[in-house]
């Protein structure tokens, strides 16, 4: 029989695994991966056996059914979608239907993913899907990591948190992790109890390790002392009396933060001669009190919210080493003092756009090793100072956007719901979360719109933008994490700003310079508003039961009404109208395609890979 908290563990698998499996078949859809669409039928007849608990359709349901073999085919629920793809999974389950047998057996995305491939020729799935054994084990992660997420959802629910409350939103924005991502929750690499220590939904504190690295092979930014930043002074001298009784040199040596984690499953293989040359000392473990963020490499020191020191981690999320290698490190530096010389130009944006400063780092640097070789990544610390004037002004909040893309197991985000009554009374509802998603979608698209005149667009997805809300209402920006800021270099030139001395490792793709400002727009496209804003929507479609085209409309007038507030250059209204209003199609950023057709590692490198789909706000005039 099973026990109470064997049956929790059931429950939340399930519902971990159906929304693994939804996320799984819209973005199926939405890429049109191996030419699904063209292969499937839809259907409003029930192929198999009658009786079945998805014999029966709803209004505007259809099944979509993709044939494996004369006998068989794969059966979904799906319906139209007016926006961005052209159909979604109306509800699971997704089941395989054998005529010959007459059977029907409910499938789980991992099984599914299997028989898809298998519905392809030897040379079709080779050539779409040659990482498919890796996508489906990282498939298996999400759904455990989901499981473990919503668990830690339970928990916040049912504790009283002494947490600030920026670390509050970021506990609760990591709940979602890359929206309509199916395998965003996954940290390959830990285990059930790893997650539950060091992930950001748990909250919970624990110290950071500390070695001294020669100084000879170290590359920093700056001569000051991370600990300086970091450690109380209680802390500072018990980890200088470590240092003391280990035989460190001050003058030799610099003492560098490192993730327990990273100590335990990493250092000891890639520094194993460092470690024998002392190169690289261990002084003490666990110093310290910190929690993660949403991002899971930034760390908070638990009582004091003006600094996060940045860790690498070697673990894979998103495809991707969660590694520092130097050359961000510098680019977000050099990306960082871009922004603050724009900022000086353009008073809009003096006043409202603020940065995290993220000049101060220090990585391993091997004077005689490859420089871009993923070994440096795993070695390095960047520091991450919030404006103080924000983080002191008790009536100032900073809400992370990725924590308003979230909906709790109940189906609400409460985050936003706080905010929303604050600022219009607890009677607010559904025309009143419209209007808040207004004032949001004005303070980002604005934003963007005077950036993008100068020849810039920051990596605006919902983890690297924080909303400064000032007495419940919305008064610039935060933006943190500034390796990506990409460019369209003759736009920067002709407003006199200097290129920054970007390092791009030879003979892989540079997507940070631009040559043309469509390309440089598309990430405004995908990352803000796709990303960003549609998943924000996206959550307030299930919270307030909002139809999706009112949030489009919303979208739509913005994007216009920035054009008249804002005092621009022709060529820069004209490539913002064109694009965003006018084109037939819009760019989209692929999920699985790249999980699954690549063949290496990748290292610290996300798998990337653009498509097109229908212009949203276009669409809209099909509506009236």
């Amino acid at each position: 029989m099973e026990t109470d908290l064997q049956k929790k563990e059931h429950s939340l698998w399930q519902r971990a695994e159906q929304l693994v499996f939804c996320d799984l078949i819209n973005a199926l859809l939405q890429e049109n991966m191996a030419g699904l669409l063209e292969r499937a039928r839809m259907e409003r007849a029930w192929p198999g056996p009658s009786g079945h608990e998805c014999s029966e359709l709803d209004e505007g349901e259809h099944y979509l059914c993709l044939p494996l073999d004369r006998a068989c085919s794969l059966v979904v629920r799906v319906k139209a979608a007016k926006f961005i793809q052209p159909y979604k999974i109306s509800r699971l389950p997704v089941v395989l239907i054998d005529q010959q047998e007459n059977s029907v057996q409910e499938l789980d995305p991992i099984t599914f993913m299997q028989l898809f491939a298998d519905s392809l020729s030897a040379a079709e799935r080779q050539a779409s899907m040659p990482n498919l054994q890796d996508f489906q084990t990282e498939l298996r992660d999400s759904i455990r990591h989901t499981a473990l997420s919503f668990e830690a959802s339970l928990e916040q629910n049912g504790q009283k948190s002494d947490a600030p409350a920026l670390l509050q939103a970021e506990r609760f924005s990591a709940m979602r992790d890359r929206p309509f991502h199916p395998t965003s929750r996954a940290k390959r690499g830990w285990s059930d109890e790893e997650y539950r220590a060091y992930s950001a939904e748990y909250g919970r504190a624990f110290g950071l390790d500390w070695f001294a690295v020669r100084r000879d092979y170290i590359q920093a930014s700056t001569g000051k002392n991370i600990a300086d930043f970091i450690l109380d002074d209680a802390e500072k001298a018990s980890l200088q009396q470590a240092a003391h009784k280990a035989g460190i040199d001050d003058q030799r040596y610099l003492l560098m933060p490192v993730h327990p984690w990273q100590t335990d499953r990493v250092l000891p293989a890639y520094y194993r001669e460092e470690l024998a040359q002392q190169i690289c000392v261990p002084v003490v473990r666990g110093l310290g009190e910190f929690r993660p963020t949403s991002s899971v490499r930034a760390l908070a020191p638990s009582d004091r919210q003006r600094y996060h020191v940045k860790v690498p981690i070697g673990i894979y999320s998103l495809g991707a080493l969660r590694l520092l290698p130097p050359r961000y490190l510098h680019n977000g530096a050099e990306g960082q003092r871009l922004l603050a010389s724009v900022m000086e130009k353009d008073e809009w944006l003096k006043k409202r756009l603020h940065l995290c400063d993220e000049t101060n780092w220090w990585g391993y640097h091997d004077p005689a090793g490859d420089p871009f070789a993923d070994k440096p990544g795993h070695l390095a610390c960047l520091i991450r100072e919030y404006p103080a004037d924000l983080l002191h002004d008790e009536a100032v909040q900073l809400i992370p956007m990725s924590a308003l893309a979230v909906v709790d197991l109940q189906g609400k985000n409460p985050l936003f719901a706080t905010w929303l009554w604050a600022r219009f009374g607890k009677e607010a509802g559904a025309a009143e979360a419209l209007q808040l998603f207004r004032e949001v979608c004005r303070e980002l698209i604005g934003t963007s719109l005077r950036l993008f005149r100068y020849g810039i667009m920051p990596e605006i997805h919902g983890q690297n933008v924080m909303l400064i809300v000032r007495d419940h209402r919305i008064t610039g920006l935060l933006l943190r994490d500034h390796d990506t800021i990409r460019l369209h270099l003759p736009w920067l030139a002709a407003e006199g700003l200097l290129e920054p001395a970007y390092r791009i490792k030879p003979g892989t793709p540079n997507s940070l310079i631009n040559e043309t400002p469509e390309q440089l727009l598309s990430y405004f496209q995908t990352l803000g508003v796709q990303v960003n804003l549609y998943a924000i929507a996206d959550a307030l479609m299930t919270a307030y039961a909002l139809e999706e085209a009112a949030f489009w409309r919303m979208i739509a007038s913005v994007v216009r009404e920035s054009l008249e507030e804002a005092d621009l250059p022709e060529t820069v209204k004209s490539v913002w109208k064109r694009q965003l209003l006018k084109s037939d199609t819009w760019p989209i950023r692929l999920l699985l395609t790249p999980l699954l057709k690549r063949t290496d590692s990748g290292g610290g490198s996300m798998p990337a890979g653009t498509g097109s789909t229908g212009n949203p706000l276009r669409l809209l005039e099909t509506e009236k």
